[in-house]
């Protein structure tokens, strides 16, 4: 008898210590990399980036091909000039060098900043998007594909996403 007492009470406090998660949020995800890459504002905004960028590096290679082939000719004419001459033009060019360095790293700086920028205007101009379509359909939170290990295939909305983005930024 003491141990059908004991058995009832072992199986009562079980049940109470059974926790059922339900969740009634409705959650979806998108990759926000694919997004920008496929919606015509997304696309204006890399353009630029990317136009930067080679505008970017078409200077630093110009300034690169000049300190080279002043380091060349000052290589030919080491034995024609002065040592002292030589030392002059030395310093010159690690002068240039330094300068060349700085640019470089000041071009480098603002590029990224404008990147960080145009993609933050990208952000704040779909955010109202992405929010009414939450609204919309009752999505309560959507993560990017990024910050998931896994998902089902009928949670992606970024396919929908890219179609409102693109009606209003045609």
């Amino acid at each position: 008898m003491m141990n059908k007492y004991i058995y009832l009470v072992v199986i009562i406090i079980s049940f109470f210590q059974i926790n059922i998660v339900k969740s009634n949020e409705n959650v979806a995800f998108i990759d926000l990399d694919y997004v920008i890459q496929n919606t015509n504002i997304g696309k204006e905004v890399l353009n630029n980036i990317s136009n930067l960028d080679k505008k970017n590096i078409e200077t630093l290679k110009k300034k690169n091909k000049e300190i080279k082939d002043k380091d060349l000719e000052l290589k030919n004419k080491k034995n024609i000039i002065s040592e002292e001459t030589f030392k002059k033009e030395v310093k010159i060019l690690k002068d240039k060098l330094n300068i060349y360095t700085n640019e470089k790293n000041i071009m480098v700086q603002n590029f990224n900043k404008f990147k960080k920028d145009e993609i933050d205007k990208v952000f704040k101009k779909i955010g109202p998007i992405v929010s009414s379509y939450m609204e919309a359909n009752s999505i309560n939170i959507v993560f990017d594909t990024k910050n998931m290990f896994m998902g089902n295939s009928k949670s992606d909305i970024t396919k929908e996403i890219i179609v409102e983005i693109n009606k209003v930024y045609k």
